[in-house]
């Protein structure tokens, strides 16, 4: 029976419940009214099946997904069918269904509807089976032959009955969780058919020769009933123990697919915590379009994390590209459709995520890659995660663009539907997207650490694959800048530019020694207080660059008022905290300073990272090209307004 709600039934579902009790209610009338009649003897032997069948019914087996109750009272009910006829087997169902609520309404709770429900369908149900198929009581009559004819009548009533029954209740569980019937049906009910025909089959053995409720009878077919019930009990407990173990190794393949497919994510800068909002936004958009099938929500939950898989075969300069793709590097771009696809078809996936990750960039036009879909064509799947994906897209910072507005967002949406995006699913989207987005923002947020929430992995170590990415780029990047650097004045500003993105320092200065003087004097600086740093002169051994270059010692987080006096403490961002770095070559003594000023403390990747492009950067600075030009006109970062050459 279905499990009560805390909240009001649909409004469908409550008509469908009182058309069902009005007409079980005329049915069971008439029932009442013909067996209330009957003689006394008819009444002793019918009394003897209801106590039977009630008995039986106080066994159930439960159907733990959906909270049905079933018993083996079905031979008693049929049996009473074929002995008193319609009238009798009507109010012997509902005398049975009347003891199964009862005890359900001391154990769950019930409202009055589903009990009214209990109460009406499967009297209904039988009573319209024994008419339909024409069956006569058997009670102490002689003249009617139980031969083929019979046995056809038998199965008629008995798979009536049964579809009835289990259709009534489908239907009703359907309409409350708002799903098809036939997939409530196919998949919780089918089944039971088997119950029913064991049920029939045991009730005509009951009644074929003595045409009463003989107690000999009983007493033989009592042990087959309680090993039916035992076997069925343990075949119920078989398949539940089986769904639940499916459930949590499907659960484990689902978090393993997404802990791998968001460390590929967190690889990404920029679109960072991209997936997790596109598969929370994709499942949302899914149910509410009514899909159903769980293999396919499965595939979809799968292909939005694993969506960009392909993206791996992808030169990251163009995947972080400033600007605007060349065709060429287009074409390039649209091989990770094929290629993810491709990695995913050699997993031996339970439900089709493949086909989704191939086709979620078709046109709804036909002029979509990799094969040119059009329409119908393309997969639901993909055709709801592409647009999904498009929205996140364009409401996210990219590379070669800030995020647009939702308002934009939505009208790109609109503009390419029925061109780029399945109207339909464009049109479920948009209608959905407010309760989206008032949705709590650790949960749909664009922060990096809110992403990974649910997915297994922590924060932190989605930020160090970020942050280990990231480093790598800029190194990639300073190697191969700083050989071309002509001069000083152009090597500073390569490396302050690529040390700004991995290192939260608020400012960066280069000292060099001068060496008449016997002090370090700034040469290059960046960010906030320049203006107090370009008079610096620091006598080599004092202070925190004076000590570093005297002693070739990295100084880690000293207080930054020790070089920079009391006004590091009153610029916009308060300098509190120094790093320095000795920078040299072999022996020889150190070339300069790198130093980095910094509200908050330096960590030992930032010292790891400031050490090792210290190196790349002696040996740029030793070359000649690097050092004929000295340190004349400021540079282009400096003309900016945003840095200092001296």
């Amino acid at each position: 029976m279905p499990d009560p709600a805390t909240q009001a039934l649909p409004r469908k579902t409550r008509l469908y419940v009182l058309s069902v009790a009005s007409l079980g209610a005329l049915v069971v009338g008439l029932s009442l009214s013909k067996v209330i009649h009957q003689p006394y003897q008819w009444h002793i032997q019918w009394l003897s099946l209801v106590a039977l069948t009630v008995v039986s019914g106080l066994l159930p087996v439960t159907l733990p997904s959906i909270n049905i109750s079933i018993s083996i009272s079905e031979t008693f009910v049929v049996a009473g069918t074929l002995l008193f006829g319609a009238a009798g087997g009507t109010v012997l169902v509902l005398l049975d269904a009347m003891f199964i609520s009862l005890r359900l309404f001391f154990t769950r709770r019930l409202r009055w509807e589903q009990i009214v429900f209990n109460l009406a369908a499967s009297p209904l149900a039988l009573w319209t089976a024994a008419q339909s198929a024409g069956i006569s009581p058997l009670f102490q009559t002689t003249n009617q032959r139980l031969d083929g004819w019979f046995l056809v009548k038998l199965c008629f009533f008995v798979g009536i009955y049964f579809l009835l029954n289990s259709w009534l209740l489908a239907v009703a569980i359907a309409l409350q969780q708002r799903v098809k019937p036939s997939s409530i049906w196919s998949k919780y009910f089918k089944d039971l058919l088997v119950n029913y025909g064991a049920g029939g089959s045991l009730g005509a053995v009951l009644i074929y020769n003595t045409r009463t409720v003989d107690p000999v009878f009983v007493a033989i077919i009592l042990p087959l009933l309680f090993v039916l019930f035992l076997t069925y009990q343990w075949s119920n407990n078989r398949v539940e123990s089986e769904r639940q173990k499916n459930a949590e190794l499907n659960r484990v393949f689902l978090s393993t697919v997404e802990a791998l497919a968001l460390a590929i994510d967190a690889k990404d800068q920029v679109t960072h915590g991209h997936i997790r909002r596109v598969q929370r936004y994709t499942m949302a958009l899914a149910s509410f379009l009514g899909m159903e099938d769980q293999k396919q929500m499965d595939a979809l939950r799968a292909a939005a994390l694993l969506h960009d898989t392909g993206k791996l075969a992808v030169p990251e300069y163009i995947l972080n590209k400033p600007g605007p793709l060349t065709a060429s590097e287009f074409e390039r771009m649209k091989l990770h459709a094929s290629v993810g696809a491709d990695i995913l078809k050699s997993i031996d996936f339970p439900y089709p995520v493949e086909p989704i990750v191939r086709h979620h960039h078709e046109n709804w036009d036909g002029t979509g890659y990799p094969d040119g879909l059009k329409g119908s064509e393309i997969p639901l799947g993909a055709r709801i995660l592409s647009v999904v994906d498009c929205y996140d897209a364009l409401t996210s910072d990219r590379p070669y663009r800030p995020r647009y507005s939702r308002e934009y967002s939505e009208q790109v949406l609109r503009e390419r539907r029925g061109v780029m995006y399945d109207p339909w699913v464009v049109d479920g989207f948009l209608t959905i997207i407010d309760g989206l987005e008032r949705t709590e923002p650790s949960e749909f947020g664009r922060g990096d650490t809110a992403s990974s929430a649910g997915s297994g992995l922590a924060p932190a170590q989605l930020e160090v694959i970020s942050a280990t990415t990231a480093e790598d780029r800029e190194f990639n990047e300073l190697r191969r800048e700083l050989p071309k650097a002509g001069s000083l004045r152009s090597s500073c500003d390569v490396l302050f530019r690529h040390l700004r993105r991995v290192v939260p320092a608020a400012t960066l200065t280069l000292y060099m020694p001068k060496h008449e003087t016997n002090e370090l004097v700034p040469v290059a600086s960046i960010g906030v207080g320049t203006s107090a740093i370009e008079d610096l002169k620091i006598p080599i051994g004092e202070r925190i660059s004076g000590w570093a270059a005297a002693h070739k010692q990295v100084v880690v987080n000293s207080n930054a008022a020790l070089e920079l006096g009391p006004v590091a403490r009153t610029f916009s961002v308060p300098l509190r905290y120094a790093l320095a770095v000795p920078i040299y070559s072999g022996s020889t003594p150190p070339i300069g300073v790198l130093t980095a000023y910094g509200s908050e403390p330096f960590s030992h990747d930032h010292r790891r990272i400031l050490e090792s492009a210290a190196t790349l950067f002696a040996s740029a600075v030793a070359a000649p090209a690097a050092t004929s030009e000295g340190v004349g006109e400021p540079s282009a970062a400096a003309q900016r307004g945003d840095s200092r050459i001296h």
